[in-house]
């Protein structure tokens, strides 16, 4: 969770790319301006902010919600939503799972295990 504002929540979550420095840059290229009806999506399900690290194949990407997110409704619209799926189709083409991510998912939660805010 946010420390500036109990409106807000933050998601951490981690995922893999494949192991290919010419796959990687072309993510990256997709990454600079991802389609209108993505980020439209996102911003309409609450999602205020996202940003996305790499360090080699290994991604990390912070999420912040609004309060009023909900995550059940916010996989089933994006299932049922034509270009998201679309989106999903193409990244993965570049991004591979965790060792740590359940079977037929994606991006999975860290855990946090420090805060400055909390000490």
């Amino acid at each position: 969770m946010s420390g500036a504002a109990t409106s807000r929540r933050r998601f951490c979550q981690a995922l893999d790319l494949v192991d290919s420095p010419a796959l990687i840059a072309e993510y990256q290229r997709h990454h600079q301006r991802i389609w209108p009806q993505i980020a439209e999506h996102l911003r309409h399900q609450g999602i205020l902010e996202m940003e996305i690290y790499r360090i080699g194949t290994r991604l990390f990407m912070i999420v912040e919600v609004s309060a009023e997110f909900d995550a059940e409704r916010f996989a089933a619209d994006s299932r049922n939503h034509p270009d998201v799926q679309r989106w999903e189709a193409l990244m993965w083409q570049y991004q591979v799972a965790t060792p740590w991510t359940p079977p037929g998912e994606k991006w999975v939660a860290m855990e946090q295990i420090f805060s400055l805010a909390k000490q």
